[in-house]
């Protein structure tokens, strides 16, 4: 493992190392292709050369707005090799917050994906942006729109051999590499900077943790533009030899997933949840199949649970391409019960906890040193401890240097020790390992004072049939309600096998469903914390409504704003 000095100093090493080896694959025409590591340092140098004839010099801010996709890696690498800073943007924020996020890091240069994303960027109101690159065909009429506007094939086809290759920057390991804009679910996005040092010592202790072979295969889905992603999914991989394949699209992802057939993935609980409602949307259209399934996860050993592997769980593992050695899940809490449906399958995952400040890995389960329900020890050389109201806090090479142009929220965030204080609470259990109770923000408190963590008990609700998605509600009320978004097809098809073959939300029988639901997590809770009332909404949380952040975290408070009257009905 290769991990010092610079990102792109480190990445070098690993060039002379793995040059023919596959670094990168990407869908093209149909075709999964192939970069090779020398490839890819090449296409590195002659885009740093770019950047620079385009004015990029130390310090400078290069924006991405893309996919995930080999320019992704090319950019990002390129600008640092420059002493450059990169700032990604989520793909799915409005073009009022890309427009802030631009204004606010100064960004001098963008590259962007496709025209959707074009559209979001108004020149006239950005202060600093200089020039446009385009990862797709540049119109005449774009030319007239976008000035100056060059598409990524003919600013390519402009560089040559690129920077000398004995070029050597100043760059140190203690310099801002990249600002990253956090996710703002309760206002305008922090810029988080990070230092190449950050990113190294982190990458450096979670592969001490979960080791990475140069025979590994990830594929890429999550966003680039988030930080698990962009350490565990990219760095790591990249600076190990190992190979990263970019899925098409969320979308795709179960297509791409026998495609590539991986060796990892980083995943995040939503995505799991869809995974484990497919399974059983599939297993309970027989009835035999069912029975099997069901026969399946009661075996424990022997020739039982032999029979359960091969015959009934490989067809799953196939489904996720045969070869996953593990996956590891973070960005949110994952139901325990998840957790262990999969590791029946077959499937370990490894659940961790960090934050876009910490760069972000803090703690992590290891492949044989793991408890589910908990995410893991503490990474070593990661130091954490607890304030007297159980505040998780957070010191080490990997807590970020500040946040960008607010040295108020720097100051709040990080103590006079270097302690940075994370709003998550929680307790490290007897064996050493994490466990994360929620976060101080999204704390609901009842007009009777109590308090009362929504999140452990949306996990639960989540991992019923029935349930799609759900948000807690009853801040400064009476009694704890709770929006939820039902599992269509699974309610559908329960109500099919009743001889009921429309329905709507308001029918009675609908109603029970969801009241034998909400009995079934009540029982495990404290009579404070019991749902009184539900509401059955009629769509799902979306990214696009700014409902779910890139790693599909609810935002509590765009979706209590959207919908406001149906909240106001169950109070008042």
């Amino acid at each position: 493992m290769i991990a010092e000095g610079t990102i792109v100093e480190s990445f070098r090493k690993v060039v002379r190392k793995y040059g023919h080896k596959k670094a990168l694959m990407y869908k093209e025409n149909g075709v999964y292709r192939s970069i090779r590591f020398d490839e890819l340092w090449e296409r590195v140098r002659i885009v740093a050369a770019l950047l620079q004839e385009l004015g990029i010099k130390r310090g400078d801010k290069v924006a991405i707005l893309a996919n995930n996709r080999p320019e992704w890696a090319i950019t990002d690498l390129a600008t640092m090799m420059l002493g450059a800073v990169v700032v990604p943007i989520h793909l799915n924020l409005s073009a009022k917050i890309i427009h802030y996020i631009l204004n606010h890091c100064e960004a001098k240069i963008i590259v962007v994906s496709d025209h959707d994303q074009l559209t979001k960027i108004s020149q006239a109101e950005l202060n600093s942006l200089e020039n446009f690159i385009f990862l797709d065909q540049v119109t005449d009429e774009m030319k007239n729109v976008w000035k100056p506007i060059i598409a990524w094939k003919e600013f390519m086809a402009k560089g040559g051999k690129g920077l000398d290759k004995n070029f050597k920057s100043d760059i140190k390991e203690n310099d801002v590499c990249s600002i990253i804009y956090t996710s703002g679910t309760t206002g305008l996005p922090k810029g988080v900077e990070l230092t190449h040092k950050n990113f190294l010592s982190n990458v450096s202790s979670t592969y001490l943790a979960v080791p990475i072979k140069e025979t590994d295969i990830f594929l890429s889905f999550l966003p680039l533009s988030h930080i698990l992603e962009r350490m565990a999914g990219y760095y790591i991989p990249l600076l190990c030899g190992a190979t990263i394949a970019y899925a098409e699209s969320v979308k795709k992802l179960a297509e791409n997933l026998k495609e590539v057939k991986p060796t990892m993935i980083i995943c995040v609980p939503r995505i799991f949840e869809k995974f484990h409602g497919a399974i059983w949307d599939r297993v309970r259209k027989n009835k035999m199949q069912k029975i099997i399934f069901h026969w399946s996860l009661k075996q424990k050993k022997g020739l039982g649970k032999w029979l359960a592997q091969i015959i009934v769980f490989g067809k799953i593992r196939k489904s996720f391409g045969g070869r996953l050695r593990l996956a590891i899940s973070g960005g949110a809490c994952l139901n325990e019960r998840m957790a262990k449906f999969f590791y029946k399958m077959g499937i370990l995952i490894l659940e961790g906890y960090g934050l876009t400040e910490t760069s972000p890995v803090v703690s992590v389960n290891r492949e044989n040193n793991y408890k589910f329900g908990t995410v893991g020890k503490p990474l070593d050389g990661v130091e954490v401890k607890m304030t007297a109201e159980k505040e998780i806090l957070v010191k080490g090479d990997n807590v970020m240097r500040a946040y960008y142009k607010n040295s108020q929220e720097t100051a709040d965030a990080i103590d006079g020790e270097g302690w940075f204080h994370t709003g998550d609470f929680g307790f490290i259990d007897s064996y050493g390992f994490l466990v994360v109770i929620g976060r101080k923000k999204e704390m609901i408190v009842t007009c009777g004072g109590k308090n009362i963590w929504p999140e452990h008990i949306e996990i639960e609700l989540n991992y019923d049939r029935f349930i799609s998605q759900s948000v807690i509600i009853g801040h400064k009320q009476k009694f704890i309600s709770v929006l939820i978004v039902p599992n269509h097809m699974e309610l559908s098809q329960y109500l099919k096998e009743k001889g009921i073959d429309k329905y709507d939300l308001g029918d009675s029988t609908v109603q029970q469903i969801y009241n034998r639901c909400l009995d079934k997590v009540n029982c495990n809770l404290s009579d404070y914390e019991k749902i009184r009332k539900f509401v059955l909404l009629p769509r799902e949380f979306s990214q696009e409504l700014d409902e779910m952040t890139p790693t599909l975290k609810i935002k509590r408070n765009a979706i209590e704003y959207h919908f406001q009257r149906e909240i106001d009905k169950i109070y008042n």
